[in-house]
Parts: structure tokens; C-alpha cells; sequence
């Protein structure tokens, strides 16, 4: 009896071992069942930045600086605006400078020309109009002229006007009663002007009564 009941067990163990097992079954989360968020650390959190509060005499330090700021920047500016200002003169003054060193310098160029274009005309008076030589010094003298005219070179007469120590020299004087005092009568060299100025004075004879 005992040995068919041995028999039978191991035909048992036999028949599970054959048989396929049974997959696990998986656990299914309910919807209700969530995860709970952990709460973070205090040690986490950033702490805010606490406001500074200033005192009344922190306060009043803030606005002495705060003018003296703003008067340092006025002076600056100030300082700034009048070297500014000193550099535009200094400019003018340079540029004013430069342009009354060409002019004189046109001034002397032009003024030496004189003394030939006098020479020119004192040969003309000793020679006759009509003669060859004379048409020639008349050719040269008509060239010179022109060539002063082209810098607003031009001369003035004299004889008959009142001496003005601005435009002549006066190199001798006369008592002539049947003509006004002061008047010019006699020109010994020509005055000439340049831009409404005299680039050279006239050399004269002026009518002076006692």
C-alpha cells in the first residue's frame, strides 16, 4: 500500500514539473493612488534679499554727496565749454593770422613794382608821345597797370584834395593865398591803394597860409 501511494507522488511531481508556468501578474496603480510630492527643504528655499533701510543721517550724507557730485560736474563742464571756446578763438586768431601774413607779404611783393611803374612815367615825360621809345615805355607802363589791377591795385590823385595824413606825405609846403589852406599842390610821387587801403602814400607839396 505504501509503495503505490510513493509511486503516485512521484507521478504528481512529474506532471507539475511538465506543466508551463504561470506568468506573474502585475500590480495595477489605481488613478487614486499617486505619488505625494515631497516637500523641499527649508534648507532649499533662496532667502530673499532683505531691503537696506537707511537712516536719516545716511540719508542726509547721500544728498551733501550727491550736490557735491553735481557741482564737480558743472565745473567740469564749465572748464570744458571754456577751453572749447578759447580753442575756436585761438583758431580764428591763427586762421586771421595766416591770412594777414599772405596779404602783407602780396603787399610788399606788389609795393616794389611802384618805383618802375614811376620810373615808366618819368621816362614818358622826357620823351616825345609820338616817338618809338615812348610808345614802347607806354606799351610796358599799359602791361604793369594791368597786371596791378588784377590784385586791386589802383592809384589816386592828389593835387586839388585836402592833405590827409592817412594817404599823403607831405614833403614840402607852400603859401599860395589864391588857394585854400591844406590844399595839395604838387605831387612828386604817386599814392596807390589796395582793397580800399593805401599801399602807398603820396609824396606832396601842401598849401599851408599863416
Amino acid at each position: 500500500m505504501k509503495k503505490m501511494t510513493d509511486e503516485k507522488s512521484k507521478k504528481d511531481l512529474k506532471e507539475k514539473a511538465s506543466s508551463p508556468k504561470e506568468p506573474a501578474k502585475e500590480k495595477k496603480t489605481t488613478p487614486t493612488q499617486k505619488t505625494k510630492a515631497k516637500p523641499e527643504s527649508k534648507a532649499g528655499k533662496k532667502a530673499s534679499p532683505k531691503k537696506a533701510v537707511l537712516n536719516s543721517k545716511e540719508i542726509d550724507k547721500l544728498i551733501v554727496e550727491n550736490a557735491d557730485l553735481h557741482t564737480k560736474t558743472s565745473e567740469f563742464q564749465n572748464k570744458f565749454l571754456l577751453l572749447a571756446a578759447e580753442f575756436e578763438n585761438y583758431k580764428k586768431r591763427i586762421n586771421k593770422d595766416q591770412i594777414r601774413a599772405k596779404e602783407l607779404y602780396r603787399d610788399n611783393m606788389l609795393a616794389n613794382l611802384l618805383p618802375v611803374l614811376d620810373d615808366i612815367d618819368r621816362a614818358l615825360q622826357h620823351h616825345e608821345k609820338d616817338g618809338e621809345i615812348a610808345k614802347g615805355f607806354e606799351m610796358i607802363r599799359n602791361k604793369l597797370l594791368s597786371y596791378l589791377e588784377n590784385y586791386k591795385v589802383v592809384p589816386f590823385n592828389s593835387v586839388g584834395e585836402k592833405f590827409d595824413p592817412e594817404k599823403h606825405n607831405a614833403m614840402l609846403t607852400r603859401a599860395d593865398k589864391s588857394e585854400k589852406d591844406s590844399i595839395i599842390l604838387e605831387e612828386f610821387e604817386k599814392g596807390y591803394m589796395i582793397d580800399n587801403k593805401v599801399l602807398r602814400h603820396a609824396k606832396v607839396i601842401v598849401n599851408i597860409i599863416e
